[in-house]
């Protein structure tokens, strides 16, 4: 009788011992686990391989102490792409934690992809726990041989069409051309017709109209800035003007320099000359400098382009 109490309370024990260990098993078993899980393990020279690696927590476990521990090479592979850590859902009051790695292999034969170790959070007070993730083989070969032993192009003959663009550029030119000819045109007609109108203007002849702007002139009372360079001005225009009609010629735009020469041409006295440039280059100072001459100096110029007007006209002293 003493026997059966005895063994009674030892199955009793040893009962209590199994559940108390199994049930710690089942909480550190699944409560923390790990998975690995690959897309292939047959691949040709360079293809890639997906490897994720899955870690599941229960929701209020403190997590990941340190993941995956990458070594600086792996024999026989090449990793490349290394995912993010996510976070990817949440069931039964657990989460679950991935990487995904991509990595390849240039070496053909059969090689083992090596074990990573993963520490979890212990209980409060425990130590980490560390897990693995498991260890496979990856077979590398080589694309088959073709078996047919036929020759093929590299690519197929492509027929190519070659389109000329020469009348393109033809017709391009000749409109071009004929653009710049009726531009051309154009500009030198107008040119002309400007001169032709300049110098036919007038019904007066170039004397005549010339004494008349200048008895004009003489009206205006140069006393202000404003109506002195209008003075001047006026004053330099009338004289080309009347030169111009005098030669046939457009002399709007002259230099006082430019004037000079055709005057030099003729059989004018050099005093004359030395009046007109004196004139001249007086109206210049006032229109280009901001010279301000006194009320008789104005008027002298005035006298010395009327004295020079006449001395051309009594003697005739330019040649056309």
């Amino acid at each position: 009788m003493m026997k059966i109490t005895i063994g009674n309370k030892f199955l009793k024990s040893l009962a209590i011992g199994l559940i108390t260990c199994f049930s710690f098993c089942m909480q550190n078993g699944f409560a923390q686990s790990l998975q690995t899980i690959t897309n292939r393990k047959d691949i040709l020279i360079g293809q890639q391989i997906e490897l994720t690696i899955k870690a599941n927590l229960p929701v209020q476990s403190t997590g990941v102490v340190k993941w995956v521990s990458w070594p600086d090479s792996i024999p026989h592979f090449d990793v490349v792409q290394k995912g993010k850590i996510d976070t990817v859902s949440f069931n039964n009051n657990t989460k679950n934690i991935q990487q995904v790695i991509t990595f390849t292999s240039f070496d053909s034969g059969r090689w083992q992809f090596p074990s990573l170790p993963v520490q979890f959070a212990g209980k409060a007070g425990q130590a980490p726990v560390t897990f693995n993730t498991d260890s496979f083989y990856v077979n590398v070969s080589y694309s088959p041989p073709d078996s047919t032993n036929q020759l093929r192009d590299i690519k197929p003959i492509i027929k190519v069409s070659v389109k000329s663009y020469l009348w393109y550029y033809i017709i391009g030119a000749v409109i071009l051309l004929l653009l710049l000819a009726i531009f051309l045109y154009k500009y030198f007609k107008k040119d002309k017709k400007e001169t032709t109108s300049n110098i036919a203007a007038s019904k007066l002849s170039p004397v005549d109209e010339a004494m008349q702007e200048l008895e004009k002139l003489m009206q205006l009372d140069v006393q202000d800035a404003a109506t002195i360079k209008q003075f001047h001005t006026s004053l330099s225009a009338i004289f080309k003007n009347y030169l111009g009609r005098k030669l046939h010629k457009q002399l709007t735009g002259e230099t006082t320099g430019d004037i000079l020469v055709h005057i030099k041409s003729g059989n004018m006295q050099q005093e004359d000359i030395v009046q007109l440039a004196t004139a001249l280059r007086c109206t210049d100072a006032v229109k280009f400098a901001k010279y301000m001459p006194l009320p008789d100096e104005s008027k002298d110029c005035l006298q010395k382009i009327k004295q020079v007007i006449l001395q051309i006209e009594n003697f005739k002293a330019l040649k056309n």
